[in-house]
């Protein structure tokens, strides 16, 4: 039996089982968010953060280097879940406010829920931040068969409050830990990180092997907490890093720290009841770190790569990954083939042992199980980035190619930030990721299965390979991508992976090929919904101090709150306006044997295609001459894209 484990922490893995080889012994799979960086791990090359748990993973299995993910947390979690682009949603734009009415739509059936009708036992650990507002929205309501976590975006890692203030309403705090719908009082003052990953092993050392195992663990790790305390860490830990002339660095280095140390908590604890020899490991981070701004710095770093979080640029959607098993046939290695977030249901579901036919038709993602298990080319050659048609900014990748329209923050975060480390960092120490938890499970692992761990020439070759390296800046203009200056920005990211040169002036008809598929991608975009805040209504002083669903009490009804705004409102009502409803499209219906069966959505997704039907994705598309470049057919305006 299969069993799958992943986590994610703005970095996470997985792990699944497959339920229909009962000889197999299954491991638990678990699933951990972060909001880390891509320079925050050490197997990327970075020496001024150790992560050797995590580095053991990575150098005896697969490093990720082209994975993307979403530019904030709501949406890459829902792309993750769902198997669909959020601007199929209605789930582009910001993060879930803790009074906004808002969720992922019900319509949907999420990856837990499709594991269940695989046998599969699931268990939620750590954030949700999919919506709460009404008791359906619960992840105990949306294929988890326990929860312990929060559902808000954030909270303090210590007292596991939020805080919240809204204009004409003021200052809000509640308690935010659930243990499954209760509030979970008695684990106030324990440190976030700790009291998640002792989840993540008690389930471990109690599941049942003979049924197979989803856990879905994402840490409130390395997210920025509170004004006033952004980042906490146990002191014995930030001590560790004196190396580190920043404090908030330091303290951040140290909530690294901490979250690799849970990493071999959980690998050592699947060693020790043998469930490694079933198991995948997936590692990701959900969203780049957002080194600098309001309200949620954490200090981290997405060098060399250009940008942060909720940019479109490398550095906010291009999410450090790591994915291990003894499934692999061919490991180690870094990949460079490219994947999505959205991929991993219909991965995760094939690898489970489920059949891809009862999937969705119209899922977005694609099933790259048979491409990662055997080191083959990956099934897609082109990710719809984002589009967000509220902020007015765009950006997918083709091949070798990525255009980006559009910015945010009026560009304050589209520059290189980010630590890159000091000539004090410590050399990186090889034999820390031998002799770490996980190291020394892989070892155990290794030594019956006959799969020998890598030693030091091999991660040394590895570290090498995974390192990002900016190439030569020989555009003279970095291109401004705002609406204002209606500029299209073209980057061909194999070669010039630090976004340095604007090739849109050079390949005219590649930015414009580009644009016409964002084009494609516009039509079957739902808008985003109207759903203005409701601090009265969701007040924790309401609920006796935690945050808690409020559209369920005393008879509430909330209608639909997923609506999409009518398209002539894009821009949104006026904060004081009603919310708009609609019907509520119906959840999934279940075929023979309890599985999913396939439905069609309102929105088509674009077909993806394979390598082989690129004729050449290092080189640019073929093109015509200059006077059949002016000739073919522009976008009409802007106006068909936003």
């Amino acid at each position: 039996m299969r069993n799958w484990f992943y986590h994610t922490t703005k970095n996470g893995s997985k792990l699944f089982g497959n339920p229909e080889n009962a000889s197999r012994r299954c491991q638990p799979p678990t699933l951990r968010s972060v909001r880390q960086g891509w320079n925050d791990l050490s197997f990327h090359g970075s020496d001024e953060i150790p992560t050797p748990n995590i580095d053991a993973l990575a150098y005896n299995g697969a490093i990720l280097n082209q994975h993307y993910v979403q530019p904030v947390c709501t949406p890459s979690r829902a792309a993750l879940l769902t198997g669909r682009y959020p601007a199929h949603m209605g789930m582009q734009g910001p993060p879930i406010l803790a009074a906004e009415p808002r969720a992922l739509p019900l319509g949907h059936t999420l990856l837990p829920e499709y594991l269940q009708t695989l046998g599969y036992v699931t268990h939620g650990i750590g954030k949700w931040h999919l919506g709460y507002h009404r008791t359906a929205y619960l992840p105990t309501r949306r294929g988890f068969d326990t929860f312990l976590g929060y559902y808000n975006g954030a909270l303090s890692y210590y007292d596991h409050i939020l805080e919240a203030t809204y204009p004409d309403y003021g200052y809000m705090a509640g308690h935010d830990m659930r243990r499954n719908e209760s509030v979970a009082w008695d684990l106030q003052g324990r440190y976030a990180t700790d009291v998640f990953t002792e989840e993540a092993v008690d389930i471990i050392r109690r599941h049942d092997q003979r049924v197979p195992l989803f856990m879905y663990l994402s840490h409130l790790a390395v997210h920025a907490g509170n004004a006033g305390k952004l980042l906490e860490a146990p002191q014995e830990e930030i001590d560790k890093f004196r190396h580190i002339a920043d404090p908030n660095r330091r303290t951040y280095a140290a909530m690294v720290s901490k979250l690799d140390e849970s990493v071999g908590s959980v690998v050592a604890a699947l060693q020790a009841r043998g469930m490694l020899e079933s198991s995948i490991i997936l590692f990701m981070s959900d969203n780049g770190a957002p080194t600098i701004g309001n309200p949620y710095p954490n200090w981290g770093s997405n060098a060399p790569h250009r940008g942060l979080k909720e940019t479109l640029w490398e550095g906010g959607v291009k999410g450090a990954a790591v994915l291990w098993s003894p499934l692999l046939n061919r490991r180690p290695r870094v990949s460079f083939d490219l994947l999505h977030v959205t991929d991993w249901l219909p991965t995760l579901y094939s690898a489970a042992g489920g059949r891809p036919y009862d999937l969705p038709p119209d899922l977005d993602g694609v099933d790259q199980w048979t491409s990662l298990a055997n080191d083959l080319p990956s099934r897609r050659s082109e990710i719809l980035i984002n589009i967000d048609e509220r902020a007015r900014n765009a950006a997918v990748r083709q091949n070798n190619w990525k255009l980006v329209i559009g910015t945010v923050n009026e560009g304050k975060f589209d520059g290189y930030l980010g630590s890159a480390g000091s000539p004090t960092d410590p050399p990186f120490n090889y034999s820390a990721v031998l002799t770490s938890p996980a190291g020394r499970a892989l070892t155990s692992h290794g030594a019956r299965s006959g799969w020998p761990v890598s030693r030091e020439y091999g991660m040394a070759g590895l570290r090498a390979r995974a390192t990002v390296r900016c190439g030569p800046s020989y555009v003279s203009t970095p291109c401004d991508p705002a609406p204002t200056a209606n500029k299209l920005c073209l980057y061909d990211v194999q070669n010039d992976p630090c976004e340095k040169n604007n090739l849109a002036d050079i390949y005219p008809s590649v930015a414009r090929a580009l644009k016409r598929t964002l084009v494609r991608y516009r039509a079957g975009l739902v808008p985003q919904p109207n759903t203005p805040n409701e601090p009265a209504l969701a007040d924790p002083k309401l609920f006796g101090g935690a945050w808690s669903p409020w559209h369920d009490r005393d008879g509430a009804v909330s209608g639909s709150l997923q609506q999409p705004a009518p398209a002539e409102e894009e821009a949104g009502p006026p904060a004081d306006s009603p919310p708009t409803t609609t019907t509520k499209a119906p959840k999934a219906t279940k075929g023979k044997g309890g599985k999913p069966a396939a439905a069609a959505a309102a929105a088509a997704a674009p077909a993806t295609s394979t390598k082989a039907e690129a004729a050449d994705e290092n080189s640019p598309p073929a093109t015509a001459t200059d006077a059949e470049d002016q000739a073919e057919k522009e976008p009409a305006d802007d106006a068909a894209l936003y």
